[in-house]
């Protein structure tokens, strides 16, 4: 396979997408702030994508917490 610059800018967007959509479902309703879950989600997409992943999973594991 030949991976040029443009297409691996395209799976980390593609990446940076699903990412921020599966985490803002995930801690809805269970974060305080959800603006930023989805910065932090940002910011660990364009800098090292994996992290991501285990943000979200993160927040797929979370229960809720009451006041």
């Amino acid at each position: 396979m030949d991976f040029n610059l443009t297409s691996i800018g395209q799976i980390i967007f593609i990446n940076f997408l699903v990412m921020i959509f599966l985490t803002l479902k995930f801690a809805k309703g269970k974060a305080d702030n959800l603006a930023l879950v989805g910065f932090y989600t940002f910011l660990l997409s364009f800098i090292f994508f994996p992290a991501s992943w285990v943000f979200c999973w993160y927040w797929s594991r979370k229960k809720y917490v009451g006041n």
